[in-house]
């Protein structure tokens, strides 16, 4: 199980890198883009040097196996160094001039990757089976070398998830948006991923050994990293194809939330019905946008031909209960908007002649409408409070009374 795991991440990685490096070749992409292939090639193989099956492959092939360990981790620290590089590239505003911060930290990485050789060699690392021994009362130095790498890992991964998130809060909603959050994700879960390595460091000081291959554990981590990061790295080209199915769907289910507010309105007034034969059919995916459109129309233009109908006494016993109770101010403005339209329509069904528009107090608005699914999700709340809020129903009742006994 954990030779499949970690082939598998190793070959999400590989296969990534490669199709990183053919789209930046063709001049598809920005030059950061070999950086982020860097650090997927970088990873890929330091997965793969890890696997049991391609340590045994190699211990019969290589004269020192022992530098299977060295090999793994260094490259494991440049593919780290690829991360900042990346980290850069999305914020290009730091201060300081963008090639003398890339040369600092291109300096940081070859300082660690010296300081981890000379602390690796100093610990005279042997094999013994699948393990790597230090010489005697040099553990210190194996823990110490371990560590090194543990923490560059997790600040780069810092550094990085830091400049993802500041990204991904300038971005407007969409694929691009997607991805910064599942890149970010994916900086998590290889935070975890190299934090776990840190057992590693207390077995050096007591035992002054360590395993050469993953366990389980550090092989499916890093296979959950590899597909975050390939995810986030690639949303651009799937996230439309998802998104807009995804789109449709949210788009006929709240057609069919609106249902019972265009249904009264509808009813009383059915001139409303930009297309009436369409109207009253559930859409299908393909015209669920279109759909979902037209019924917000609708309701509105059904709102305001209600409007000489409105209850001056209506709007007041609807300011009135909402003033003794305890909803948030979004929910007042949506029962307050429903009460009237509930009152109008009472009237309208009563054959009350319109009056005209009479002056109405409501509550400040809060919610601010700017496209449509903006409206059309207003518009829900409002449905649920048409036919749920019992103050709705009590300004409801008493317009039914107040026209029927006239």
């Amino acid at each position: 199980m954990t030779d499949l795991t970690a082939c598998l991440a190793a070959l999400v990685f590989l296969v990534f890198a490669v199709h990183r490096l053919a789209i930046s070749r063709r001049g598809r992409t920005d030059p950061a883009q070999r950086d982020v292939a860097g650090f997927a090639l970088c990873a890929g193989t330091a997965m793969l040097l890890n696997a049991p099956a391609v340590l045994g492959v190699l211990d019969r092939l290589l004269p020192s196996p022992d530098g299977e360990l060295l090999v793994a981790n260094q490259l494991k620290a440049a593919a780290a160094a690829f991360l900042c590089l990346v980290a850069q590239a999305l914020d290009p505003q730091a201060p300081g001039p963008v090639s003398a911060r890339r040369r600092r930290r291109i300096h940081a990485a070859v300082l660690v990757q010296l300081t981890a050789l000379g602390l690796f060699l100093g610990a005279g690392v042997t094999e013994s089976g699948t393990a790597a021994v230090a010489a005697p009362g040099r553990g210190w130095a194996l823990a110490a070398y371990n560590a090194l790498f543990t923490a560059y890992l997790c600040w780069c991964l810092y550094v990085l998830a830091r400049a993802l998130i500041r990204q991904s809060l300038r971005t407007p909603p969409g694929s691009l948006r997607t991805g910064l959050r599942l890149a970010t994700l994916a900086t998590v879960i290889a935070t975890v991923w190299a934090l776990w390595a840190l057992d590693d460091v207390a077995e050096n000081v007591t035992r002054g050994r360590q395993g050469l291959d993953e366990d389980l554990i550090s092989t499916t981590l890093g296979m959950v990293t590899a597909v975050f990061a390939a995810a986030g790295a690639t949303a651009t080209l799937w996230g439309e194809r998802i998104a807009a199915p995804l789109r449709r769907l949210r788009a006929r289910r709240t057609h069919q939330r609106l249902a019972p507010l265009w249904s009264a309105l509808f009813a009383e007034l059915p001139e409303i019905a930009l297309d009436p034969d369409a109207a009253a059919r559930r859409p299908g995916l393909r015209r669920a946008d279109f759909a979902l459109y037209r019924r917000v129309i609708e309701i509105r233009d059904g709102n305001l031909a209600l409007r000489p109908y409105q209850r001056p006494e209506a709007v007041n016993w609807a300011m009135e209960a909402l003033s003794r109770s305890a909803l948030a101010a979004p929910d007042r403005q949506a029962v307050f908007e429903a009460a009237v339209i509930a009152a109008a329509l009472e009237s309208k069904r009563a054959g009350t002649p319109p009056t005209g528009t009479p002056g109405q107090q409501s509550p400040t608005p809060v919610v601010v409408l700017e496209t449509v699914e903006d409206e059309a999700a207003w518009l829900v709340r409002v449905t649920r409070a048409f036919t749920r809020s019992r103050i709705v129903d009590d300004v409801r009742d008493r317009i039914r009374a107040q026209v029927t006994t006239g």
